[in-house]
Formats: structure tokens, sequence, C-alpha cells
């Protein structure tokens, strides 16, 4: 794009995503929210709920408040993740704390598809910290409360709202010209923190292979360890931390386990697999 291009010349899409949880190489979207506006105004609004196929956690559910009931009819995300994309497809996108948004909506396309389109924001909380220095944390519940929004829910609407405020405001308040202006005071666009990989070459996990039978002993979040065979499918690294996509005999589901709890591997003899 041609930095002298003036910012009331383009378009740009807030959104924001509510899930089941925080750790989107496993975690699902359970709600949309996005709005397309300009710096005159706002052009459309996009909010559906999605039924993540799982229970959504208690815990999350305080944070919300979308309930499994709430979600029951809704679509899956495969059935509106081409609609959503045309929502905001040509438009910058604006998402406060964009790594996280970016990574289910990247990581929806590739478990549909096996990739994704390339997904890049700009960052609200870059611009607020820079704009708002004074204030004690730059939260979308800060902001907005900085701001006067009214900001009644942690629903995903309300925080697209909220979150095109901000941008606008700081568009405004730094008397920004040129889409060249916004990005030198913003920087590098955020994109997805996800990363996919064939395997490991350190000790254990080099002993995974994807498509190859294992039998892994798993320590879980209460420290009990339990032995089970798993069908690795895929390897995944956000942040610092790796994860190993698998079906898990002992569940008779697909998992995700945590490379870092995984205490032993050992392959298992040709004759020794079970029937997938």
């Amino acid at each position: 794009m041609d930095h002298t291009t003036g910012i009331n010349e383009l378009e740009f899409c807030s959104l924001d995503l509510e899930t089941t949880g925080v750790n989107p190489a496993f975690d699902r979207i359970v709600e949309i929210g996005a709005v397309r506006f300009t710096t005159a105004g706002v052009i459309n609004e996009y909010q559906k709920l999605v039924n993540p196929g799982v229970s959504i956690p208690p815990n999350v559910i305080k944070i919300h408040g979308i309930t499994d009931s709430m979600v029951e009819g809704a679509p899956l995300i495969n059935d509106i993740l081409d609609e959503f994309y045309e929502f905001f497809k040509g438009a910058i996108l604006v998402i406060q704390n964009p790594r996280f948004d970016l990574s289910f909506i990247e990581r929806a396309f590739h478990v549909r598809d096996g990739k994704s389109p390339e997904l890049k924001a700009i960052d609200t909380v870059n611009l607020a910290q820079k704009h708002f220095p004074a204030l004690p944390n730059h939260k979308i519940s800060t902001l907005a409360n900085h701001l006067g929004l009214n900001l009644q829910s942690h629903r995903a609407l309300d925080d697209a709202i909220a979150c095109m405020s901000i941008f606008t405001e700081v568009i405004k308040g730094r008397g920004l010209i040129t889409y060249g202006e916004l990005m030198r005071m913003h920087g590098d666009m955020v994109r997805p923190g996800l990363r996919y990989s064939q395997g490991s070459t350190r000790e254990p996990w080099r002993r995974l292979v994807i498509g190859k039978d294992v039998k892994i002993r798993y320590k879980d979040t209460d420290g009990r360890v339990t032995s089970r065979i798993i069908h690795p499918r895929e390897f995944i690294q956000y942040g610092k931390s790796s994860y190993i996509l698998a079906w898990c005999y002992l569940r008779e589901s697909e998992r995700c386990f945590m490379a870092s709890r995984i205490v032993s591997i050992n392959r298992l003899p040709p004759a020794g697999k079970p029937e997938l």
C-alpha cells in the first residue's frame, strides 16, 4: 500500500473473538464480532455465535457469559469461515492484542483447508500505549472507561466497537493523515503466533513421527501420569510452548498434548499397532 494514501481513503475492520480458552492450538471460537469502518463512520457490522463442538469451561463462561445452551444451535466455524473472511477481506484489520485473535482465525483455516490466507493487523494496545502513556494499563475496559465508552459486556461485537473507537480516537488525537504516518507510529503489522512443523530434533520428541503410533507417558495439570498410545497428526508451536495434535486411543478422541508434559516416548513395533 502506498504510504502517501490518506487514512480517510482506507477501509478498516476491527474484530474480536470470544473463545473456549486462551490457547489457539486447541481451544475453539464461540463468538465473532466485527465492524467494517472508515474514519467517517461504520460501514457494516458482523456478529455470530459459533458452536465450538465442545463444552465451554465454567471459568470462561464467567468472562464472556456465553453458555453451551447459547451456542447449541449455532453454526460450526467451518460453515461461516468464508462469509466471515469476505466481511473483512480487503480492509486493514484493527485488533486489541491481535496475535491472539489472528492465531484463532489462522488455526480455523488451517484445520479446514491446510492453509490460511495472509493475516496481519494493527494493534490498538500498541497505539494506546503511545497515545495514553499515563494510564495504569491498556486493557480494553480501561481504555473504554477513559474514553467514556459504554462497554457493558465482554462480548465480541461490543469489544470490536470499542476497539474501533480506540483506534479512531488515536488517529484524531495524533492528527494522523496518511497511512505512512500511521505505520511510523505503529511499526510492523502483527501476525499470527502459531507455527507448524513436521517434528522436533530434540529428545524425547524426535521419536514422535507424524502418522506413526507411539506409546507415551503423559503428566496432566494435576501431576497425574498416564500411559497411552497416540497417533501424532500435527506439531504446533504457540509462543514458547510446543504441542502435538494426535488421536488418543485411551480417550478415543483427538487431543492436543503439551510437549513439556510428555514424560517418555516409546515407538511401537509394527505388530503392536492398534487399528485406526
